[in-house]
């Protein structure tokens, strides 16, 4: 489009200039002086000076005249008032095909998507011509949920314009939100093979497959991309949260293991991975690298209770005080189970009295049960 916009300036231009009468140096050519403000990028001041044309005269160019102010207003992004232009310079005789193609342009930005496609094919060769103006086509079809003619005008560009390999990125997209993700797959395929392609096209891919439901495509898909980038620390994530949704907790946890040695943001998620893996000293080995003391001694307390290591917990019980983090019930609740579990009562009693959260209540409750049971009766004692 900037090539086109050149060459109707220049045009333009040597016509405007040829038109000034030798006579009258002097006089200023209001239309030759908005071309040139135009050109250099002064749209207000261009337009100002239009407006000192009189559109009466009879040796005014009128097709060039409302063609220029056409595309000045369309700089200034007056998108209606420039298709008003554009069609008075059709009225008036304007023959370039191009034209069309800047009102196709203001229409979609009006969002008047059946105008556009209209406006586009007042120019068709022109827009057969350049697949991004095909591909815009498209996405007017789209915007319409005129599906089949989307997907139709994407495959004429694959016909037409075959390195075109954006057209395949656009019509993963339409197959996404069509739920047609075995197609969506392959043209992601395709482009991820053909086109210059980056991490973060791979990533939008994926992440659209992976929100679609789609969790194997997505994965095959993540896999391909961690070995291809593996040094891209989102793509692993990503992949780890796939394997997380199929739950292949052991693998998810190798790579946040893997995230974490590139990110040290990524370390807590690491150990918690490995906790839920059930790999204890990995967990541990992974908590200690945490950075924020108190984040770092809150896991430390949820592995300890995964493991059933209860001692564990009240070794943190010091640590814990010391760095004010009993306001959270939960831990407060887990040294009183901890206490509980290795059989000291009391001191699990004195922590149970701190608690006032509903859902923590409530266990409060069974565990003191279970503690009259204990002291009542030790062989209903269930530790």
């Amino acid at each position: 489009m900037k090539i086109i916009l050149t060459i109707l300036l220049t045009l333009f231009l040597s016509t405007a200039l040829f038109a000034v009468d030798k006579n009258n140096k002097d006089d200023v050519d209001y239309v030759v002086l908005a071309t040139l403000l135009m050109k250099d990028g002064y749209y207000n001041r261009a337009n100002q000076a239009l407006k000192n044309v009189d559109i009466t005269q009879e040796d005014l160019d009128k097709a060039q005249f409302f063609t220029l102010k056409g595309l000045i207003q369309l700089k200034l992004h007056e998108y209606q008032a420039s298709n008003t232009s554009f069609l008075l310079a059709i009225k008036n005789g304007q023959k370039e095909k191009s034209v069309y193609l800047y009102i196709a342009q203001n229409y979609f930005k009006l969002k008047l998507y059946a105008r556009a496609i209209e406006a586009l094919e007042n120019a068709n060769e022109l827009v057969n011509e350049k697949p991004k103006l095909m591909a815009l086509k498209a996405e007017c079809f789209y915007r319409l949920h005129d599906y089949n003619n989307a997907l139709i005008t994407l495959k004429e560009v694959n016909l037409l314009h075959p390195e075109y390999y954006d057209a395949y990125k656009q019509r993963f997209a339409y197959y996404i939100s069509l739920e047609l993700y075995q197609s969506a797959l392959d043209d992601a395929n395709i482009y991820l093979e053909n086109a210059d392609t980056n991490e973060k096209v791979t990533i939008s891919f994926i992440s659209a497959l992976r929100k679609a439901k789609e969790t194997h495509k997505a994965t095959v898909l993540a896999e391909e991309a961690h070995l291809k980038y593996d040094k891209n620390v989102i793509i692993t994530i990503l992949l780890a949260n796939l394997y997380i949704d199929i739950n292949m907790i052991e693998s998810a946890a190798t790579l946040f293991d893997e995230a974490s040695l590139q990110d040290n943001k990524y370390i807590k998620d690491s150990s918690e991975m490995f906790r839920r893996a059930k790999d204890f000293v990995q967990a541990i080995y992974k908590n200690s690298q945490i950075l924020d003391t108190k984040e770092k001694y809150k896991q430390k307390v949820a592995i300890y209770l995964e493991f059933s290591q209860y001692e564990r917990v009240i070794a943190t019980e010091s640590a814990l005080i010391r760095n004010d983090l009993l306001k959270d019930e939960n831990l407060v609740y887990a040294l009183a189970f901890s206490y509980y579990k290795v059989g000291e009562f009391d001191q699990s009693e004195k922590y149970l009295k701190k608690i006032t959260q509903n859902n923590l209540f409530t266990k409060s409750i069974e565990l003191r049960k279970n503690m009259d049971k204990c002291k009542n009766n030790h062989w209903e004692c269930s530790l």
